[in-house]
């Protein structure tokens, strides 16, 4: 640090070097192709679901006014199905960010901060 608690260019440019450093590492490439492998994969299983709604909305309507019970009909079980996905795929995703991604992240963390001591 310089004076006045501003960091020098030095100390700034050695910063931006170790964060360019850990971004082109292999571990933090291979921790975005984890994350991002997930997240297309919950994508594609998310739209598809809503696709699937749409598509039977606008070609086959009578599909969602079918009775299953009482007040309830094909239509309004989709609609609670799409809140319960919304909350698989969000337990989903905390489970794997914590068993998968959080100790790489820990990892890349610890060697960063190392490397700035």
């Amino acid at each position: 640090m310089g004076s006045g608690g501003v960091m020098d260019t030095g100390d700034s440019a050695s910063a931006d070097d170790q964060y360019s450093a850990v971004y082109d590492s292999a571990e933090f490439q291979a921790l975005q192709r984890r994350s991002n492998g997930f997240i297309v994969w919950v994508s594609v299983l998310f739209y598809g679901w809503w696709f699937v709604g749409i598509s039977l909305a606008a070609f086959v309507p009578g599909v969602f006014r079918q009775g299953i019970g009482g007040p309830l009909n094909v239509g309004m079980l989709f609609l609670v199905l799409s809140f319960v996905l919304v909350a698989a795929v969000s337990l989903a995703y905390m489970r794997f960010a914590s068993k998968r991604l959080d100790p790489a992240g820990e990892a890349i963390r610890m060697d960063l901060e190392g490397g700035l001591r």
